[in-house]
């Protein structure tokens, strides 16, 4: 499988959850280092964990990770989507730079990313796209103006990917996940709300067995949220 956004948060505890369960994992992000860190203690525990580090906002580097996957394992089986910036500003405030770069990284990449590896799924008849997308796609936060409608319009995208290749044998899968503790919130955020969010360890958990269902069966959308519900910031 292949994770973009992988250095941190949801994409490095997905990463560690598939390579526990035995499958062979390629990781994207910026950071180098901390891609590094993550395939070091993935492989001193014994398990397949490989680095392939590019920006999501360059169509040229992700097309030449894919090529790199094809060539060295032949296949990629699962796709995840899951590179993701925001800013918490109200719409009068955020900055056209601030929207193309949020636009660019939550919608545009998926575009790129899914083209890149869809050829070699529908020559198999077979694989799996996963979007992290996020519940602000369905609710209305304040001061997310520009998440809010990259995460819409990737729901979208995704729910026409998903229409024109099902019968092809393609999976599409749309991950819509309320609050999680990730460096995505700010450190103070983490300090005050930790107790209401979601660990990233257990909606990978259930990512990872969503995908072991039977063949037969297409899970279109999935809606995970804390317990006690919405923040309130």
């Amino acid at each position: 499988m292949w994770v973009t956004g992988a250095s941190s948060g949801i994409g490095a505890a997905l990463a560690e959850e598939f390579a526990r369960q035995g499958d062979t994992v390629a990781i994207s992000a910026r950071s180098k280092a901390a891609l590094r860190r993550i395939v070091q203690g993935l492989r001193r525990e014994g398990y397949a964990c490989h680095a392939l580090p590019c920006d999501v906002r360059r169509p040229q580097e992700v097309e030449q990770v894919a090529q790199t996957i094809l060539r060295r394992f032949r296949r990629i089986d699962i796709l995840v989507n899951n590179a993701g910036v925001t800013c918490f500003k109200e719409f009068h405030t955020t900055r056209v730079e601030e929207f193309d770069r949020i636009l660019d990284v939550n919608l545009r990449s998926l575009l790129v990313a899914s083209r890149a590896v869809l050829p070699s799924m529908l020559k198999r008849r077979k694989g799996s796209v996963i979007n992290i997308l996020s519940y602000a796609a369905k609710t209305t936060y304040t001061k997310s103006a520009a998440y809010s409608a990259a995460k819409a319009g990737a729901e979208a995208l995704m729910n026409v990917l998903r229409a024109e290749t099902r019968s092809r044998g393609i999976k599409v899968l749309n991950v819509y996940p309320g609050a999680v503790e990730t460096p995505m919130w700010s450190p103070s955020m983490r300090q005050r709300y930790r107790s209401r969010m979601m660990q990233a360890s257990d909606l990978a958990r259930l990512i990872y067995v969503l995908t072991t269902q039977a063949d037969s069966m297409h899970i279109e959308e999935v809606v995970v949220r804390p317990q006690v519900g919405d923040l309130t910031v």
